[in-house]
């Protein structure tokens, strides 16, 4: 197959598959190899690129500095030809070379083994004056006219770049492969030409060359090239809105992007060292962020606990997390890990209660290969995993005894052997347990080891039931609602005053995971934008009794006269004004009342920032 009809067949797959097709201009072997590799499908040899490689703007391409035809030749004849032998590569010839016929650039370009030419360096980037006397010699566009009908007999692939309409119909009934629209020198980059041309323009300029290349032969390909298109985005707007098939670029595929990483990599290299040491303070700040972010409640009863979070956090000590079931344990412990000095190293969970004793042993200590049946490789326990890091053992309560001891010794020696080995291997963890039982008890009832129980317990965190600070619930329902609508892809939506006086006075037994449930199971069922009483499904021996009143609430000086309801929403209205800042339109919005009806309520309940306080 002749190299033209190679590339017409590339050109036509290319089309076929609904992908552009991409020319890039090059000036050595490096920036070749790597735009092949990159998926270039046609590649120019121009004086220009070889400017580039050398940090000269592309321009300098037109100072008299050297022979064109001859620099072009040199270079692609030493460093693209022989090593991209089965590419397409285009040579960009100067058609007014004074040392050589039109024939004999011809039969140089075919003895040095390209597949075809292209018309560049070109008058057409010259205007004023200057370009005027080039015409009135004989050196204007017309001998680029002329090479290109001669090559297209010499049946040579020809890529011609014209400036207007005119240039396009001669160039098309010359016979040219294809007619690419010239831009200009291309916009971008420290060292780019003044581009006066917006991409409307040339859009413009575009759709009157194509239009003239169809007045003669529509079957001619259509390319673009330089000017204000440096980026992808910049070439689709040209795909779709033009008959382009395709992009040549020069410094767009290797000045601009070159100038950037070079200059980013010097960057790297001298400030990565203090970046370095940045970004490690800074992510344990983010860690640190992230270990109470996930905690909600401003009750005292909660600042209690974040202030003893805090007080030990960074201590080194052994920390047991008792608490009901569904009050945030876990979350505690990530606090504690993310707020200590070993915020960088792992968090590792293991839940005792979930395994039977001989398979938790392996899965804290790890096994050796051939230890039991089924150990059919190493594998690493827990603790080793944990090292340098926090290991948190939750619901240790569940403990088998005979394991406690070995857990024990871990604790005082810092070392241990896997299941079926030998080897001693030494760890440096800090232990974070947890638990929903009372481990007194456990130790009373000899089911728990009293001397565990010590060493666990250097300092003990209980998590409130939610019964106990039911002030927070406002808070955790706005947090899940709002987690809610970014899971489900939901519109906003909010609780109806209705609906969070009920959820207020329900005891919750599961707590703050009981709450979420309910709340996760109305934002999906319900309509609407708010949630009302009617669509919260609670468990009937989780239901408020009739009359009864939450344990949690305290009322002082005149709220003694206010029943439980009215108790209830004036702590639900003033904490949403609290959380809008006082902001009374957006405060009614989240409640679902009109601005009028939450100023009488703000009046009846003397509410006000200054009563803050008096909570």
């Amino acid at each position: 197959m002749k190299k033209k009809e190679a590339i017409e067949k590339m050109i036509h797959n290319s089309l076929k598959m609904n992908k552009p097709v991409i020319g890039v201009a090059v000036g050595s072997g490096l920036f070749a190899k790597q735009a092949v590799k990159g998926g270039a499908d046609l590649l120019l040899a121009l004086s220009a690129g070889r400017f580039r490689s050398a940090g000269i703007p592309s321009i300098g391409c037109m100072m008299p500095f050297s022979n064109s035809n001859e620099l072009v030749f040199d270079f692609s004849s030493r460093e693209i030809l022989p090593k991209l032998k089965d590419r397409a590569v285009i040579c960009g010839i100067n058609a007014t070379d004074p040392n050589y016929t039109h024939q004999e650039l011809i039969q140089k370009v075919r003895d040095l083994g390209f597949s075809g030419v292209n018309n560049f360096p070109t008058v057409g980037l010259i205007d004023g004056q200057f370009r005027e006397w080039l015409e009135e010699k004989g050196l204007g566009y017309d001998q680029e006219i002329e090479f290109m009908t001669k090559a297209v007999a010499a049946d040579l692939f020809t890529i011609a770049f014209v400036f207007n309409e005119e240039q396009a119909r001669a160039m098309t009934r010359a016979g040219v492969d294809v007619v690419c629209a010239h831009f200009g020198w291309t916009r971008g980059g420290e060292k780019s030409g003044k581009v006066f041309s917006t991409i409307n323009e040339c859009l413009e300029m575009t759709e009157a060359i194509f239009a003239a290349v169809d007045e003669i032969n529509p079957r001619t390909y259509k390319m673009i090239y330089g000017g204000p298109i440096n980026s992808p985005e910049d070439a689709y707007y040209f795909y779709k809105n033009s008959q382009t098939i395709g992009y040549i670029g020069g410094s767009s595929f290797e000045r601009i992007p070159t100038e950037l990483a070079i200059s980013e990599t010097t960057d790297k290299f001298k400030n990565y060292y203090k970046l370095k040491q940045e970004n490690k303070h800074l992510k344990k700040e983010l860690l640190k962020k992230r270990g109470f972010d996930e905690i909600v409640g401003q009750s005292v009863i909660m600042q209690d606990m974040y202030e003893l979070i805090n007080k030990v956090a960074d201590k080194d000590v052994n920390v047991l997390i008792q608490g009901e079931s569904g009050t945030g344990k876990e979350l505690v412990a990530k606090a504690l890990h993310f707020n200590s000095k070993r915020c960088l190293g792992p968090l590792i969970k293991v839940n005792c209660a979930a395994l039977p004793p001989n398979l938790l042993e392996s899965e804290l200590f790890g096994h050796e290969k051939g230890a039991f049946t089924g150990a059919d490789k190493r594998r690493l326990g827990k603790f080793e995993l944990a090292n340098n890091g926090t290991l948190f053992l939750d619901e240790i309560g569940e403990m088998d005894v005979d394991l406690q001891a070995k857990v024990l010794r871990i604790i005082q020696q810092q070392e241990f052997e896997r299941v079926g080995g030998e080897k001693t291997i030494f760890v440096d963890v800090r232990i974070v347990c947890a638990t929903n039982v009372d481990i007194k008890q456990a130790v009373a009832d000899n089911h728990f080891r009293e001397d565990l129980y010590y060493r666990l317990n250097v300092v003990e965190i209980n998590t409130p039931p939610l019964r106990r600070h039911t002030e927070d619930i406002p808070l955790l329902c706005n947090r899940f609602l709002d987690e809610f609508k970014i899971k489900y892809q939901l519109e906003e939506k909010r609780l109806a005053p209705d609906a969070m006086a009920y959820l207020m006075e329900c005891p919750w037994p599961g707590n703050v995971r009981e709450l979420k449930h309910v709340l996760e199971r109305a934002v999906i069922l319900s309509e609407g934008k708010y949630i009302r009483r009617d669509d919260m499904v609670v468990e009937e021996l989780h239901k408020p009794k009739s009359g009864s009143k939450p344990q949690s609430l305290e009322v002082h000086g005149p709220e003694m006269l206010l029943t439980s309801k009215e108790h209830l929403e004036s702590n639900y209205i003033r904490e949403i004004l609290k959380a809008c800042q006082w902001n009374r339109t957006e405060a009614a919005q989240r409640i679902g009342i009109s601005r009028r009806t939450l100023y009488n309520k703000i009046m009846k309940y003397h509410l006000s920032t200054e009563s803050e306080g008096a909570d």
